[in-house]
């Protein structure tokens, strides 16, 4: 990271007539150039280090501990209504059981790289992005993993006062452990359109969106085949001085083909996650409720297929732990926020978890979704979560953050076998 921050200053030595042009809450290095072009340059550095004992509530894992690594540079030059931004990452695993995942190691690669254009209401963003919006219920950049999700592809915004749309044409990147060699995930595409209306004060308004999915090879708990489906949802957030609120709706219908028979796909879910809070008050005590409805499946050989997919969520919704995935799920999570100091922030939290449908299997990440084996049929209880997450601004460039989760396996996952789950992780993380 030493080294980048080198080279950006020796390319500002360099060149003459260079002046910085940052704003006080821009990143990196701004430099203005003699012809009206703007550089910014950016690193960082992310290690992680993650403790699970076992890993899949035993099920598929026993005990494991490993370290993950992150680094990333960005170039972005600005010159009128254009823009180019060129991200290149490198990402490192050491010590995971069975080697590295699909998205915990990859050379050097492109991590982002696009062109943008922008006029007074109509944008267009073109190649190789990342992309999250509302809550990343959906649709997230995927921070938790070590690899960021990133999509290939086109997207468009139309902006007027207080109003936003967005149109997308992706594919989600398919990421590899070579150089250079990750590529647009041909079994996979995201369309669709995203509209918000920004309420009267900062932090409030209403989402409406239509987002079509599709993904070949899908496997549920009772059918596997190609996937398509539409969701149609909405979401109303407000951020009051003593009082927040977030519920977001979601009806999905589609298609999964099989060999078999087509299955009509009827799922949905019911989102909130709201609190009450005391800013004038020693550590700024804050107050929250989540809670979740995520369908699951009714019944095999009914014709329909009833499992809610997330798609893209961002996987430590519920936890940092990531250990259950929003699908055939309800569940209870209250947390207590506080602030000690302006730069410390800790959360406790307590989730109560069942099966939507006791048919349904138990699902959890990678994204989008897996089924836990053994869980279809198990009793409905899952079990309860016990979590606590800080983060430390050490410094205007170092960041923190310690994580422990304590998941208690219930009926539903002691039945096939599932134990309770201890999770602990340490993150550090760097930006220039």
């Amino acid at each position: 990271m030493f080294v980048l921050r080198l080279l950006s200053l020796g390319v500002a030595a360099l060149l003459p007539s260079l002046a910085v042009a940052c704003g006080p809450e821009s990143t990196g290095r701004c430099i203005g150039l003699d012809n009206g072009t703007e550089l910014q340059l950016d690193a960082s550095l992310r290690l992680r280090g993650m403790y699970y004992d076992p890993t899949r509530f035993g099920i598929q894992g026993e005990e494991d501990g490993y370290g993950l690594l992150r680094a990333l540079a960005t170039v972005a030059a600005r010159r009128g209504a254009w823009e180019g931004l060129a991200q290149f990452g490198v990402h490192a695993e050491q010590g995971r059981s069975g080697g590295p995942g699909g998205t915990d190691q990859g050379a050097l690669d492109l991590q982002q790289g696009y062109v943008r254009w922008h006029g007074e209401q109509l944008s267009w963003q073109l190649g190789r992005q990342e992309a999250a919006y509302g809550s990343s219920r959906l649709v997230s950049v995927r921070d938790g993993p070590n690899i960021r999700l990133a999509f290939d592809g086109v997207r468009g915004r139309w902006q007027q006062q207080r109003f936003r749309m967005d149109v997308m044409a992706l594919r989600a990147v398919d990421n590899r452990m070579g150089a250079f060699d990750d590529r647009s995930d041909r079994g996979q595409y995201l369309l669709g359109g995203y509209a918000t209306w920004q309420g009267a004060g900062p932090g409030s308004g209403l989402d409406l969106y239509v987002l079509g999915y599709g993904r070949d090879a899908a496997r549920f708990a009772s059918a596997t085949g190609d996937e398509r489906r539409t969701s149609l949802g909405t979401r109303w957030f407000a951020v009051k001085p003593r009082w927040d609120a977030n519920v977001e709706l979601v009806a999905q219908r589609g298609t999964l083909s099989r060999a078999q028979g087509d299955l009509a796909i009827r799922a949905w879910t019911l989102a909130s996650d709201s609190g009450v809070r005391w800013p004038d008050r020693r550590w700024q005590p804050r107050l929250g409720v989540k809670l979740d409805i995520a369908s699951g499946d009714h019944a095999a050989g009914d014709g329909r297929l009833n499992t809610f997919n997330a798609m893209y969520p961002k996987s430590a919704y519920f936890s940092e732990a990531s250990l259950l995935a929003p699908a055939n799920l309800m569940d209870v999570q209250p947390t207590l926020t506080l602030r000690p100091h302006p730069r410390l922030t800790t959360e406790f939290g307590w989730q109560m978890a069942w099966k939507h449908r006791r048919s349904d299997a138990v699902y959890t990440t990678p994204a989008p979704l897996a089924a836990v084996p053994g869980t279809a049929g198990t009793p409905r209880r899952i079990g309860r979560q016990y979590k606590w997450e800080t983060s430390w601004e050490s410094s205007p460039h170092w960041s923190w953050k310690g994580q422990l989760a304590w998941f208690e396996a219930g009926p539903g996952l002691r039945a096939a076998g599932g134990r309770d789950t201890l999770f602990a992780s340490v993150v550090g993380a760097w930006q220039w």
